[in-house]
């Protein structure tokens, strides 16, 4: 994990990074990467929320990641190589573009930026690794959660889970079907450790147990 002093400068180099790009804006739904395609440019996620995933021919998904504003992503395209995942809106966003020839003249006026790229690798790594972990030795209500304890907000002195997150989220999220993911918050819902609140929101009121 980045300590203050990394963390702040690598929002400064990034900030000025977003300088050179272009803005580009994507309506909810639509596609920002395709894994497999060709590209030399690295996005700066300005507002609103982007999916990184995977889909099989059956078009069933396994989603890796949520972005949010202020990360950036697409940089992996420097080794030349294909992308190896897709990026789709879930939100409208508003992203800066950059190109290859842009970053690389920036790497080059500011090294220390390859350091905060090689800290984001780490992360992503690290993430990476907890979802083989999880998947290989979890079962899908662990796996869920996890999942739900990790994306759980605090407000109010309340720990309450994001409308955005639906059950066929959670189901691509942790390689299950959205069919069980009902069946387990309905479990939760009846033994009080969840509970509904306005807006489809869910509440989580107690621990979650760790093993069902």
């Amino acid at each position: 994990m980045q300590d203050e002093k990394s963390r702040l400068l690598s929002q400064k180099l990034l900030m000025s990074l977003a300088d050179r790009g272009d803005i580009r804006r994507f309506s909810r739904g639509k596609q920002v990467i395709t894994e497999g395609e060709m590209s030399g440019s690295l996005y700066i996620l300005v507002s609103g929320e982007l999916k990184v995933y995977t889909r099989d021919e059956s078009g069933r998904e396994l989603i890796y990641n949520i972005m949010r504003a202020g990360e950036f992503f697409g940089e992996m395209f420097l080794d030349g190589e294909p992308r190896s995942a897709s990026v789709k809106a879930i939100s409208d966003a508003l992203c800066v573009v950059v190109g290859e020839d842009k970053l690389r003249s920036f790497m080059e006026q500011y090294p220390e930026f390859a350091e905060c790229l090689v800290l984001k690798l780490i992360e992503r790594l690290r993430h990476a690794t907890q979802q083989i972990r999880s998947l290989a030795l979890d079962g899908v209500y662990e796996r869920t959660v996890l999942l739900l304890n990790q994306l759980s907000e605090e407000e109010d002195g309340i720990r309450v889970i994001p409308p955005t997150l639906t059950q066929q989220e959670i189901a691509d999220r942790v390689g299950a079907s959205r069919e069980m993911i009902n069946r387990i918050l309905g479990d939760l819902l009846r033994g009080g450790f969840l509970e509904k609140a306005h807006e489809r929101r869910l509440v989580i009121t107690k621990e979650l147990p760790k093993h069902w």
